[in-house]
């Protein structure tokens, strides 16, 4: 049996999550930007903590490469993210937004900027393969530093304690094992912390068809709504798959921040044995 861990990863710089959006010229002008989240995304997790425990995937030819069988070749059982900083948890709210805990309940609402330190870089274009100067051509990344803290996850994969790379730009990172973190199995509502995947409908013609789209497992999207409950739908990629330098397909999801009327702490949706659809049960 395989036991259960949490585990703080610590950025030891800035570093930056973009959930979406294409960072090039071709499509955003001479002007780039790339905006960075609070927290990546699971496939970033997965990748990472599969990396540092099994080296490499199953190697498949990219011609016959599905969606099942690439994501089957780093499945990482794994729950979260919750942000922890200065003493406190807070949970991600998208876009560009954190949700501040206390107890497990909601306590506000933050921009980023009032939570984190937000630096903005700006650069120049650089020709891949000569190096030289792309003229006419800058762009701004923003960056994000957590100060005395860093990621929390829960995975069940022994995963040693030391320093690493992590992401497509190998920011280092800590990884330290939290042995007295206790967080409760179920609760009167659930705040979805990582994009529950949807399973799209044929066609959407009004907002009513949003409803209508499956939760796997559990139901349809309208069961797990209620009128006082926030739930923001939008579309979320599952990530890059860097081996074959394919992008994994879009799909819609319930988003980060999101409150459902669900009790229990676990994953829900199309991939949660990816770690996509991590519930966090909070009280009223």
């Amino acid at each position: 049996m395989r036991t259960i861990t949490f585990l703080l990863i610590k950025p030891l710089k800035p570093v930056s999550f973009r959930w979406g959006g294409e960072f090039s010229p071709i499509l955003s002008g001479p002007m780039n930007k790339g905006i960075s989240e609070p927290l990546p995304l699971p496939s970033t997790i997965v990748g990472f903590l599969y990396s540092i425990t099994k080296n490499a995937g199953n190697k498949i030819n990219v011609n016959k490469l599905s969606l099942e069988s690439d994501l089957n070749t780093v499945k990482v059982k794994l729950w979260g993210p919750l942000l922890y900083t200065k003493g406190g948890y807070y949970a991600h709210s998208y876009p560009g937004k954190v949700i501040k805990l206390n107890n497990w309940k909601i306590v506000e609402e933050l921009d980023v900027v009032k939570v984190l330190n937000v630096i903005n870089k700006i650069g120049i274009g650089i020709e891949g393969d000569s190096k030289t100067v792309k003229e006419s051509l800058l762009y701004t990344q923003q960056l994000i530093k957590i100060k005395e803290g860093g990621i929390v996850v829960e995975t069940d994969h022994e995963v040693k304690e030391g320093y690493y790379t992590m992401g497509g730009e190998s920011s280092i990172v800590k990884v330290e094992v939290l042995k007295d973190l206790e967080i409760p199995q179920k609760g009167e509502l659930g705040l979805v912390l990582s994009p529950i995947i949807l399973k799209p409908v044929n066609k959407i013609v009004a907002i009513e068809d949003l409803y209508e789209m499956e939760i796997d497992g559990l139901g349809k999207l309208k069961d797990v709504m209620t009128d006082n409950l926030a739930i923001r739908i939008g579309l979320i990629g599952l990530g890059f798959n860097i081996a074959y330098g394919v992008r994994r397909p879009i799909y819609p999801a319930i988003m980060p921040g999101s409150i459902i009327s669900y009790r229990e702490r676990s994953n829900l949706g199309l991939f949660r044995e990816n770690g996509w659809g991590s519930v966090l049960p909070i009280s009223k």
